[in-house]
C-alpha cells in the first residue's frame, strides 16, 4: 500500500497498480532484465479481471479528493512457473488482496500529509466487494480444448482464451477476455468454452474458497 495523488480523471479513487516480474529461477525460458511482453501480458490480464469486476472499492481509498488517495501495488512474482501461470498469477492476487491489511497511519494536523507507519499493520481488511473475479485460461490444439496445462502442453498449444468471471448473488458476470495465439477461435469453439466457463468456475470458487479459509486459520 501507498499514498499518493488521484488520478486527474478519478479525483475521488484510490489506484490500482499490477506489475509482474518473471524470474529465471521460476523458469529457464525466463532471463534478467526489463519487462518482456510475457510480463506485461500476465499483469495486464491481471489486472483487467481485477479493475472491470470492481473487487476492490476504489472510492473507499480517497482520502482527500483530488488531493490525497491510497495506491494498491500488486507485484506478481512466480517463483516454479510450470504452466497456467496466468491462472495461477491471477488466484493469487485475488488471495493477496483478500489476506491484505491497511498500514498503521499518522497525521500531524489536518493540513500535513498522511505518513505510512511502515512494518507496522491494522486489523482493517482492503474495502472489497462481492464480485470476486477468478480467471480461467482454455487453450487450443488442433480441435481439442483443454485448461489447466503443464509447460510442455501450453508450449504446443495453438491458441488461448484467459476468461475473468465473478458471481454476484449466485449470478455470473464476465468482466474480461483476452484472446492470446496466431489461430482463432471458431464460433462453436468460442461457445463451448462459454458453455463450460460457469460449471468451472463454480467448483474452482469453492475449492479456492475453503483453501484460503484453512489458509487464514493457519496463520
Amino acid at each position: 500500500m501507498g499514498l499518493g495523488v488521484p488520478y486527474t480523471d478519478s479525483p475521488n479513487s484510490g489506484v490500482l497498480t499490477v506489475t509482474a516480474e518473471l524470474l529465471p529461477l521460476s523458469s529457464d525460458k525466463y532471463e534478467p532484465g526489463p519487462p518482456s511482453d510475457d510480463s506485461i501480458e500476465v499483469a495486464r490480464i491481471v489486472d483487467r479481471g481485477i479493475r472491470e469486476s470492481e473487487f476492490i472499492d476504489l472510492k473507499k481509498l480517497c482520502i482527500a479528493e483530488g488531493k490525497e488517495v491510497w495506491t494498491v501495488f500488486l507485484d506478481i512474482y512466480p517463483i516454479n512457473d510450470a504452466g497456467n501461470l496466468i491462472d495461477a498469477a491471477a488466484m493469487a492476487s485475488v488471495a493477496a488482496l483478500m489476506s491484505a491489511v491497511m498500514p498503521k497511519t499518522e497525521k500531524k494536523d489536518k493540513d500535513s500529509p498522511t505518513l505510512i507507519q511502515y512494518g507496522e499493520f491494522t486489523n482493517k481488511k482492503l474495502p472489497l466487494k462481492e464480485a470476486m473475479p477468478l480467471t480461467m485460461t482454455f487453450h487450443k490444439l488442433g480441435n481439442t480444448i483443454f485448461i489447466d496445462p503443464i509447460t510442455e502442453e501450453e508450449e504446443a498449444s495453438e491458441a488461448r482464451l484467459s476468461v475473468a468471471i465473478s458471481q454476484i448473488k449466485k449470478e455470473n458476470y464476465i468482466n474480461a477476455l483476452q484472446k492470446g495465439g496466431s489461430v482463432p477461435f471458431t464460433l462453436e469453439e468460442t461457445n463451448f468454452i462459454l458453455d463450460n466457463v460457469n460449471k468451472i468456475h463454480k467448483k474452482l470458487q469453492d475449492t479456492f474458497l475453503e483453501k484460503l479459509k484453512k489458509a487464514e486459520k493457519g496463520k
